[in-house]
């Protein structure tokens, strides 16, 4: 029997969410010398990407599977994501994910991720039965054998992370797959496609590629690359990019 289909996402809206206003005022003391003006960091250099990998870009960046309906990019903001391990993690399940780690950094330019022993961590990732899944996380949607749940704020920007990974019934290479998606997935690409099969975010249990594709490599260059921001939609991303071909 095969086993069911291990590509969860979830989103929702922090109750943290910052709230917009201002005031002026007006003062009759003069106006203090102009200080010098610090210096302005150069634009960014607009990425090229080609049409298909900005299509392929709007299905995986622009919505979640399960969660909250969105359609504008949802991703961390802060140079370094921390991540906190919990749970019986296996020696080739460890190496792994200190492989993703390092793949995923090597792409971005704006975000890394880091592991670390403080349990006030970004992302909190569980090696676990399917059967604790719901008492770790309790959106934990059952016939997941990965999963993840994300909160953000009302700039959307990620402001917290669980992230579920089953240790019992599955492969070694299975669990890599899991373990490569869903972080990925919890950084901001929280959606899954039927088009590629070399993908990680193919949206079928087989076949589970535990290497990034060279188009998953584009998809995390252009979130990480410092052109797209937080909020964008479509018409934002395609200002952000020079598409080509």
């Amino acid at each position: 029997m095969l086993l069911v289909l291990a590509l969860a996402v979830t989103g929702c809206d922090a109750p943290d969410s910052p709230t917009a206003g201002g005031s002026t005022a007006t003062s009759a003391r003069p106006a203090p010398s102009p200080s010098p003006s610090p210096s302005v960091p150069p634009p960014v250099v607009k990425p090229k990407v080609s049409k298909d990998t900005l299509n392929y870009f709007y299905k995986i960046a622009l919505g979640a599977e399960y969660g909250d309906k969105v359609n504008v990019v949802i991703k961390w903001a802060q140079p370094v994501v921390t991540i906190k391990v919990d749970g019986s993690v296996s020696g080739s399940s460890r190496k792994c994910l200190n492989r993703v780690i390092s793949d995923f950094n090597a792409l971005t330019e704006t975000t890394d991720l880091r592991i670390t022993g403080n349990p006030g961590a970004d992302i909190k990732f569980h090696f676990a039965p399917v059967s604790r899944f719901k008492k770790l996380e309790p959106e934990y949607v059952p016939g997941n054998d990965g999963f993840f749940y994300v909160t953000w704020r009302g700039d959307h920007t990620i402001s917290s992370s669980t992230v579920l990974i089953r240790t019992t019934g599955i492969s070694s290479s299975i669990r890599c797959h899991l373990i490569r998606e869903e972080l990925t997935q919890t950084m901001g690409l929280m959606s899954d496609s039927t088009e590629h099969t070399d993908s990680v975010f193919y949206g079928r249990y087989t076949p589970a590629p535990t290497k990034y594709s060279a188009l998953d490599k584009r998809l995390i260059k252009l979130l990480y690359g410092g052109a797209v921001k937080p909020g964008d939609g479509k018409k934002e991303v395609a200002r952000a990019v020079v598409v080509t071909g």
